[in-house]
């Protein structure tokens, strides 16, 4: 059991260098697209919940009374959410909390936030978080195992998709990691190409 955890850590460590060296190398080719962020928090949820009910903590996420779309590319949106809410589980406390949110930071921008109730962090460390290779000591204590690259690469995939990330926290209350993206209407399935056809016909 212990050789096949080494492996898997060992697998994720070489993912985890190779996605921060394609996104240090400029070489991420995205899709941007307006994306519901129901169907994107719904899968996320799905994928994590397990992880989630194994330690006790309740997850909550954001009741969407009418359609969200922000601008990204889908596959990295779900990878930044997946991060935040994969940190979220791991450094919590047993049977916390984890409160997904979203509000319109300004009119052109929509913020998705992810709160824990885990041990928080000093300013001094907050500051560190988006070092790479830098577990602001947690390899020194053997807390929790761990790369110190997700967020540096969660960091920056928000930064290529035209958002910002930030954090903030309170020693023995929890943090809340929170990325802004472009709000966008939803898409317009097959106008253009309606349009298009129609005057390639007159």
């Amino acid at each position: 059991a212990q050789i096949l955890q080494a492996g898997w850590h060992l697998l994720k460590l070489i993912n985890e260098i190779l996605d921060l060296a394609v996104v240090e190398a400029g070489k991420v080719t995205l899709s941007m697209e307006p994306v519901a962020l129901a169907e994107v928090m719904s899968e996320c949820q799905a994928m994590l919940e397990p992880d989630a009910q194994q330690r006790g903590i309740l997850m909550t996420f954001p009741r969407f009374d009418r359609p969200m779309f922000v601008s990204a590319d889908r596959t990295r949106l779900k990878q930044v959410v997946i991060n935040l809410l994969s940190n979220a589980i791991k450094y919590n406390k047993v049977k916390g909390t984890i409160v997904v949110e979203y509000s319109l930071s300004t009119p052109e921008r929509t913020r998705i936030s992810v709160r824990d109730t885990g041990a928080g962090l000093s300013p001094g460390k907050v500051a560190q978080l988006f070092q790479s290779f830098n577990r602001l000591g947690q390899a020194e204590v053997g807390a929790v195992a761990g790369t110190g690259i997700g967020l540096v690469v969660t960091k920056r995939l928000v930064e290529l998709m035209g958002g910002v990330l930030g954090a903030e926290s309170t020693v023995g209350e929890g943090s809340v990691f929170w990325f802004e993206l472009l709000s966008s209407s939803a898409p317009q399935l097959g106008g253009e190409t309606a349009e298009a056809a129609s005057r390639d016909k007159t």
